[in-house]
């Protein structure tokens, strides 16, 4: 496969990794042109001409990748020169290193208006999302036909395990009556966000429920309730462009938080 068609296979995976190019050649190199994927874990797709100059690109990539900024590098191939890398091909190479991040991968746990309206910002902004409920006739895939997967079942929570819940997992918590349930679920795997909107003091009884059944304060510390920012939001839409907007400014924070896993 040809490096930019698994550049465009790993953007549709929703995958993060680096693009290393060779923007720039003067002198004897060992290619001119050259393009090479990084991934997060330093293994690579392609090439930028191997040796030395290769090895500091990929360290450049991932150090790219960690920070989630791109980046130019300029290598002088001359162990003689000032600043020079120990090759002795004599040239310099100029390369970008462009991140490819992953979007947030939306689990609405809710079908109702609230989840409707998240689910059309987030078609705006091509964020993947999927659909959990107890409630076949809201969970549908013509209320919501973008969604990667609708997953109904009458117990909510087996429902929530058959979603792939990982660290890009953004979870909003949005049910009619099953807020408790999900939530007890979402903490078992390390998510990226959970949100739940509810009044305080719903917040506080759901919580007291949680613990009693083993979820520690811990835990609960890094439940988002309520969600979103503070914008004087009042209708529908305003709340989910609130916490759309909140998900925005998280995933751009590159922060994820790692929740311990507790016993179902």
């Amino acid at each position: 496969m040809l490096i930019m068609e698994k550049v465009g296979l790993l953007t549709r995976l929703n995958e993060t990794f680096a693009l290393a190019m060779i923007i720039e050649s003067r002198g004897s190199t060992p290619r001119h042109v050259g393009k090479m994927i990084v991934h997060r874990d330093g293994t690579i797709e392609g090439t930028v001409g191997g040796g030395l100059a290769e090895y500091y690109i990929i360290k450049e990539s991932v150090e790219a990748l960690q920070n989630g900024k791109s980046k130019i590098v300029e290598y002088k191939l001359n162990k003689h020169a000032k600043d020079g890398i120990q090759m002795n091909c004599g040239g310099t190479i100029r390369v970008f290193i462009e991140v490819y991040t992953s979007r947030p991968e939306l689990v609405l746990a809710g079908a109702g208006h609230l989840a409707l309206a998240l689910s059309k910002l987030a078609d705006s902004l091509e964020y993947p999302y999927c659909v959990v409920d107890d409630r076949i006739g809201y969970a549908t895939k013509e209320r919501f036909p973008n969604a990667t997967n609708i997953f109904v079942n009458e117990d909510i929570g087996e429902a929530m395990l058959a979603v792939n819940l990982n660290e890009k997992s953004y979870v909003l918590i949005v049910t009619k009556d099953r807020d408790d349930i999900v939530l007890k679920t979402a903490l078992q795997f390390p998510i990226a966000y959970v949100g739940m909107v509810a009044s305080k003091r719903k917040t506080i009884t759901i919580f007291e429920k949680l613990k009693s059944e083993g979820v520690t304060q811990e835990q609960l510390e890094l439940v988002r309730s309520p969600i979103g920012l503070e914008i004087g939001s009042e209708t529908t839409v305003e709340i989910a462009i609130s916490i759309i907007g909140e998900i925005i400014k998280l995933s751009r924070e590159s922060k994820t938080i790692k929740v311990k896993q507790i016993s179902r």
